[in-house]
């Protein structure tokens, strides 16, 4: 069928060249590299993600003992009863939502149709000049899906992209030196892998006139190689052609306890025990579920492992009003999580022979592609300088070791934030505007405390389960 289409081609070439010959190949298996996904089950404030992630010598948020145990050593009671958490980036949104609206495309191949139909009139025999014009035209227009697919939901094949929200439940106390702390802490996350037909799609120059003949003969052998070795029926084609779509998602649970031992009037040590039980996804996304593309995540979560590890801290507190921290997080190794996804894709290469009519060679190709959950050890500094009684700036170097393969560079792991807490209505309401620098990115935060009672927060920020700004919103009742 292939040489068939091929031959249709003839026609149209310069006589210095000649039309493919295919070739297809045995079916070929391939392991790509491991991903290792390295997220440390601790939870995050959306008050420290305001300024920055910068909490390690800094007491003031009621996690505090997630971030540096060493703070419980300062006694005070409080109780954090509700506490929800959510974040999501606005371009998994607007994917989320593209996935959804675009559904009949991946279920009847409209746009890969419109594209052959448009190569198939532009072949025709004694087609007139304003029929291959439109031919032109409507591949362009059938391109259009393929294009808006790779910038809004896929990104390149070498690196895609990975869309994804995240969830924070939980309740937490401190009475007196002690702390307890139950929360949950997931990312549900999706991402679509470009297919060889895709990019082979993306790649090439459509010509807008018929002024260059070589041009035009080139697209049409480009498409046709492109397209024709997916085609598995009368205007239906292979699922191998479109991307593939798959979670890669993961859920903790986590119940802490830790106590903080001041050594003297400045100095405090302090620890947390660690239970985590972590669930991970790994799945195959079925194109009836794109319009739930996101709910269904949380869904699909199964328990795999269950262990225990803890953290150490150390705080020191100066008179000038500067405070140091440092913490050694999860120094009990837990076991990793290995999952792999197998995808089958169809290849074509071009291949040009000198003197020689150019061979085309198609073949199946299944990937297996192993992905690692594991929770690195964290070591990290901290210091906090209170300029008033209100206002604050603080600085930590997070991930000392670099065993956290989320930062690629040391200037990453260098957070900088500060706060400002404006009693704006006396024991009523209080306004907090805080501004961060993390991943070398600017973050934004806004807190309100009603009767010292209701806590609602909110930060604009970069997210790097996704590697995109996201919003984040939180809400705890407690005091």
């Amino acid at each position: 069928m292939l040489r068939t289409l091929l031959s249709l081609l003839l026609s149209l070439f310069i006589a210095a060249s000649a039309f493919p010959q295919a070739t297809e190949l045995p079916h070929q298996y391939k392991t790509a590299k491991t991903v290792h996904l390295t997220y440390p089950a601790n939870a995050m404030d959306v008050r420290a993600i305001g300024m920055g992630n910068t909490q390690i010598a800094n007491g003031r948020t009621y996690n505090a003992m997630m971030y540096n145990p060493a703070l419980l050593g300062h006694k005070r009671f409080s109780i954090e009863f509700l506490g929800i958490q959510a974040g999501m980036p606005s371009a998994t949104y607007d994917a989320a939502n593209y996935l959804s609206q675009h559904i009949a495309e991946f279920e009847e191949a409209i746009s890969l149709n419109q594209i052959w139909d448009g190569l198939d009139q532009l072949t025709q025999p004694g087609a007139s000049n304003e029929q291959k014009l439109q031919a032109l035209n409507d591949i362009q227009e059938g391109l259009v899906f393929v294009n808006d697919l790779f910038l809004e939901v896929t990104g390149p094949g070498d690196n895609p992209k990975i869309h994804g929200i995240n969830l924070l439940p939980g309740i937490s106390a401190q009475i007196g030196n002690f702390g307890f702390s139950l929360y949950g802490f997931g990312q549900a996350g999706f991402m679509l892998e470009l297919s060889p037909t895709f990019e082979s799609l993306l790649e090439i120059d459509i010509p807008t006139t018929l002024e260059n003949p070589v041009e035009t003969a080139r697209a049409i052998v480009q498409l046709t190689a492109a397209l024709a070795p997916a085609i598995i029926g009368p205007r239906k084609f292979s699922d191998k052609a479109y991307p593939t779509a798959y979670y890669s998602s993961y859920f903790d649970i986590v119940g802490a306890a830790g106590y903080g031992l001041p050594i003297n009037k400045n100095l405090t040590i302090g620890a947390n025990l660690k239970i985590i039980n972590r669930r991970f996804l790994l799945y195959r996304i079925a194109v009836d579920d794109y319009d739930e593309i996101i709910s269904n995540a949380w869904d699909k979560f199964k328990s795999d492992i269950t262990g225990v590890t803890a953290d150490l801290g150390a705080h020191y507190q100066f008179k000038s009003g500067t405070s140091i921290g440092a913490t050694f997080q999860n120094i009990f190794p837990i076991q990793e999580i290995k999952k792999s996804i197998d995808t089958e894709f169809q290849f074509y290469r071009l291949i040009p022979r000198e003197g020689q009519v150019d061979s085309l060679v198609t073949w199946e190709t299944t990937i297996t592609r192993p992905f690692e959950l594991k929770v690195p050890f964290i070591m990290s500094l901290g210091v906090c300088h209170s300029f008033t009684k209100n206002w604050d700036i603080a600085l930590d170097w997070v991930d000392i070791a670099e065993n956290d393969s989320r930062y690629e560079k040391t200037e990453d792991r260098i957070h900088l934030g500060t706060e400002y807490r404006w009693n704006a209505l006396k024991n009523i309401l209080t306004v907090t505007p805080r501004l961060g620098l993390s991943d070398q990115r600017v973050a934004l935060g806004l807190g309100l405390n009603v009767f010292k009672l209701l806590h609602l927060d909110g930060a604009y920020a970069y997210d790097r389960f996704v590697n995109e700004y996201a919003y984040f919103a939180q809400l705890k009742i407690g005091w």
